[in-house]
């Protein structure tokens, strides 16, 4: 019902405006890194990503995003974010449960859990990373590694609007269309649609048929009203349906495209979320409500995985939803401190299923619930002590109420009950000095929170608990920008110490205790681990038309003092899952003034290994891909080619150890585009 509301809102706003003027194209949703930039309310340099009109629209998903970002990755597995690892700084979230360590806004509304981030939806012009559990002072939901920031588009000064239609190999096809109202100050409105679908990357060849394909269909909505000159209210809200064959899971060390076994799965999701702003100024200050909702509801879900002499099917079902409430107060716009204070709580239920069966029996059958209560206040203050130096300090506290709900009816029927509690008083501070070259220098301490909680696929209630991980952040550089754009570089290096870092353990570990319980997809916690490196990004438009870029992220995330709980070995050293060793990121684009685009990008991603052992076979050697385009751009149309992967690079985006099998990036493929304007 939310996704058809939307699109019936999509259609009328747009028959209104069936005569507006011609202006420029909305972006579709393929990035490019812009500037790196240093916000008032944080020392590190944020990395701001727009996108880029003069390539094809591809379905949004953060690997898009984290590709043009230094230190930042995305292991997907290509289920809608489902099981999905996203890892900065040597912090990353577990597969399936746990929190994240990068957490996402679209606008004012916080998204929830790792596998309920944004996935193929479009209506958005700008990510911004912030770096690092510092942003928790300014922010009701924050992850140790930092927040997502993605933005809908500006204000204008004319209605606006496009429509861009794409196609390409393997069967994809899609349609965006975008359209906002000119500003008033009465108000204004935006509104975004697009479907895509496409066949399978993945071929079974015992039955024939492409068994990866996907089709979405989403759309967003933002309305504003200003009923005076101090009072502004904004209803966002968007939604997603995706009805998916398998996800595409292939065995290690076989082909990549192609797999054998006797059926296949599906995948539907279906997502909305919403939010009502209310922003009050009054004697300069500033107070923002924001009331939010998200519901994400995965199901049902199968896939089958050939182990040779048997086959492993999967079934599983996820929702959660979330209702919070962030308030934060502002101090007056150029202040002599400059000060932030705010409160955020949110209710959240998940609940899931599994069930496996191996050869035809089933061996495995569950079911659980998990509410959970989040509490969190935050202030930071900026002062200017001497001229050219800034120093922020901020705090942020921090408490986490979880109920645990697992009913387990095969093998053996029972229900376990139990409680979390974690909290933490979290402190920031950084400092920033201007040289008289015009450089600015920076350095940051602040802590960081992920909460505790229970692993639901195991029987074993000794085994099911984890507990919350801290972290001690450290980090200096140096960032320079020309006033006109056409340069801009910064250099970061940091020292992580965590304790209690969480780690999953995915395979079976009761069985080799004579127990009767299958402990898959354990979350298990190492005493500590160290993350150290830094990350180099450089923009420069040396000519007109011309743009070049680099972005280089160097990690080295390892354990300290860890004891395999189930076997004894131990890890000390080895380093950790989901983090890979380095990322590299360059691209060039030229675009003359007659209209004639082109462009490159070439993205390099470093070994990463998918368990704690460093087992060889559950890594990924480094790989590269390489991208390009060519087009035409005129007042009112654009029409143009991309290619992506062109060497045909054959990789896993991630691999799932305790399967033995892994999701195959995309093979090369070519796709073009034609956008009118309006």
């Amino acid at each position: 019902m939310p996704r058809t509301v939307l699109i019936i809102l999509s259609t009328l706003f747009t028959s209104s405006l069936a005569c507006a003027q011609a202006a420029r194209v909305i972006e579709a949703p393929v990035f490019e890194v812009t500037t790196t930039r240093l916000t008032t309310t944080t020392a590190s340099p944020t990395t701001e990503v727009e996108l880029r009109a003069e390539e094809p629209p591809a379905d949004f998903a953060l690997p898009a995003l984290a590709a043009e970002i230094a230190g930042f990755s995305v292991g997907s597995n290509q289920a809608r974010s489902f099981t999905d690892t996203f890892a900065i700084r040597g912090l990353t979230n577990t597969p399936i449960f746990g929190a994240p360590a990068v957490t996402v806004y679209l606008d004012d509304l916080p998204l929830g859990s790792g596998f309920t981030f944004p996935s193929d939806l479009t209506g958005f012009t700008q990510g911004e990373l912030l770096r690092g559990p510092g942003a928790g002072t300014r922010f009701g939901r924050s992850g140790p590694g930092g927040i997502l920031l993605l933005s809908t588009p500006p204000n204008t000064d004319r209605t606006r609007g496009a429509l861009v239609i794409s196609a390409g190999d393997y069967g994809s096809r899609s349609a965006t269309y975008t359209v906002s109202s000119a500003h008033h100050a009465q108000g204004d409105a935006y509104v975004a649609a697009h479907w895509s679908e496409r066949d399978g990357y993945v071929t079974n060849t015992t039955l024939n048929e492409d068994v990866d394909y996907k089709e979405t269909s989403s759309a967003l909505t933002r309305l504003r009203w200003r009923p005076s000159q101090t009072v502004e209210l904004t209803l966002l809200a968007n939604a997603l349906q995706a009805r998916d064959g398998a996800q595409p899971l292939v065995p290690l060390g076989g082909p990549f495209h192609t797999v054998q076994r006797s059926a296949e799965g599906l995948a539907e999701l279906d997502t909305f979320n919403a939010a009502l702003t209310a922003s009050f100024d009054f004697e300069g200050r500033r107070l923002t409500a924001t009331t939010s909702f998200s519901d994400w509801d995965m199901g049902p879900y199968f896939n089958t995985l050939d182990f040779g002499f048997a086959e492993l099917g999967n079934g599983s079902t996820l929702s959660q939803r979330n209702l919070s409430e962030e308030i934060i107060l502002t101090s007056t716009e150029g202040a002599e401190v400059a000060w932030r204070i705010g409160g955020f709580i949110n209710d959240g239920r998940t609940d899931g299923s599994f069930v496996r069966q191996f050869g035809g029996f089933t061996f495995e059958e569950s079911t659980y619930r998990f509410d959970q209560t989040d509490l969190a206040i935050f202030g930071e203050a900026t002062l200017q002590p001497v001229d050219r130096l800034a120093v922020t300090i901020g705090l942020r506290g921090v408490r986490t109420e979880m109920d645990s709900e697992r009913t387990e009816i095969i093998p053996a029927p029972g229900v376990t009950l139990a409680k979390h509690e974690s909290d933490a008083w979290l402190p920031h501070v950084n400092a920033r000095y201007t040289l008289e070259s015009g450089s600015t220098v920076f350095g940051n301490f602040a802590m960081g929170y992920k909460t505790g909680g229970f692993s639901a696929f195991t029987g074993n209630p000794d085994l099911a608990p984890y507990d919350a991980e801290y972290t001690t952040a450290y980090e200096v550089g140096v960032t320079h920008a020309l006033e006109d754009g056409r340069y801009h570089m910064t250099l970061r290096a940091f020292y992580y110490d965590v304790d209690d870092y969480q780690i999953e353990r995915s395979f079976q570990t009761g069985l080799d205790q004579g127990q009767g319980e299958a402990d898959d997809y354990l979350v298990v916690n190492a005493d500590g681990a160290e993350s150290i490196g830094g990350e180099f990004e450089l923009g420069w438009r040396p000519l007109p038309g011309l743009e070049l870029a680099a972005a280089y992220g160097l990690t080295d995330t390892t354990l300290d003092n860890f004891i395999d709980p189930f076997t004894g070995r131990v890890f000390d050293g080895n380093r950790t899952p989901f983090v890979p060793s380095h990322d590299l990121h360059l691209r060039a684009d030229y675009r003359h003034a007659s209209g004639v685009y082109i462009g490159a990008s070439l993205t390099t991603h470093g070994k990463t290994y998918y368990t704690e052992g460093e087992d060889e076979i559950f890594a990924q050697a480094s790989y590269s891909l390489l991208n390009a385009r060519l087009g035409y751009a005129a007042e009112t149309y654009r029409i143009g080619i991309s290619g992506r992967n062109l060497s045909d690079e054959e990789y896993y985006s991630a691999i799932t150890p305790g399967t033995f099998h892994g999701t195959p990036g995309a093979p090369r493929t070519w796709q073009v585009e034609v956008a009118f304007k309006f």
